[in-house]
């Protein structure tokens, strides 16, 4: 994801302008420490960086170390739901957007902090987040078990649609329960959805994980379906759940899918 440009890049510069000196900043997920490190440059007088992964915190520390910004954060080896802060964050940096959008449990995630953990006012990045879909004729390789695949232009049935999207300074849902229509632009048989994340970092800064752009880390998320034939022109729904799952709802979220 570091290697990433289309991804990294944009995030930076969205730190970059979303940070300003003396701010308190939380930084949720914060795996090699990137934004966190981005942010105590960008200004910020205090930086939490959060994650459960003991071994990415370690790479974090170094990275604070060999940036010389290492007095300015602290990091905590927690989920963020089991954080207190002595003064609510000004800024909450969150990256973990995955290629589906919503499924590494972000709106659980923001809803919490933004409640508990930011101060009235302050600021989110990744500002809005949307899920962009569409039904395809053919089904990618996909890697386990992340389901996500590589989609090609010539397999997408339909333009792409936007099927939710999400202004994380307003009412964040606890879970999303979309019925999307697409209108088929040729005829086929649909095998499956697939769908990507669409993100506005901050400001003008944007990541699209479209098939039709540059690829990006997260490529498309793939949800295999019952065969059907479609004709050009036609317009089809289908049903998609996402949400907490059950199980562990703090750290896995779950994925619900079918015609309508």
């Amino acid at each position: 994801m570091v290697d990433d440009a289309r991804r990294t890049a944009p995030l930076l510069a969205a730190v970059k302008g979303a940070v300003k000196a003396g701010d308190i900043v939380l930084d949720i997920g914060t795996g090699t420490g990137l934004l966190a490190v981005a942010a105590a440059k960008a200004g910020a007088s205090r930086v939490l960086a959060v994650d459960c992964d003991a071994e990415a915190l370690d790479s974090a520390r170094a990275s604070a170390e060999k940036a010389s910004v290492d007095d300015v954060i602290t990091f905590v080896e927690a989920l963020s739901f089991d954080t207190k802060l002595k003064r609510r964050a000004d800024v909450v940096l969150c990256e973990t957007v995955g290629s589906f959008a919503f499924d590494e449990n972000i709106l659980a995630t923001l809803s919490d902090a933004k409640r508990r953990l930011l101060k009235s006012g302050g600021l989110i990045v990744p500002v809005t987040l949307e899920l962009w879909g569409s039904p395809i004729s053919r089904l990618p390789k996909t890697k386990p078990p992340s389901d996500t695949g590589r989609t090609k232009r010539e397999d997408m049935l339909s333009a792409p649609s936007r099927l939710a999207g999400i202004d994380f300074s307003k009412f964040i849902p606890p879970e999303l329960h979309m019925k999307p229509q697409c209108k088929c632009t040729s005829k086929g048989t649909v095998l499956g959805i697939a769908v990507w994340p669409k993100v506005t970092w901050f400001g003008k800064e944007t990541t699209d994980a479209s098939p039709l752009k540059t690829p990006t880390h997260w490529g498309q998320g793939i949800l295999p379906i019952e065969p059907r034939e479609v004709k050009a022109g036609e317009r089809i729904s289908f049903e998609l759940v996402i949400r907490p799952h059950p199980d562990d709802p703090k750290r896995m979220t779950e994925r619900l899918w079918r015609w309508s």
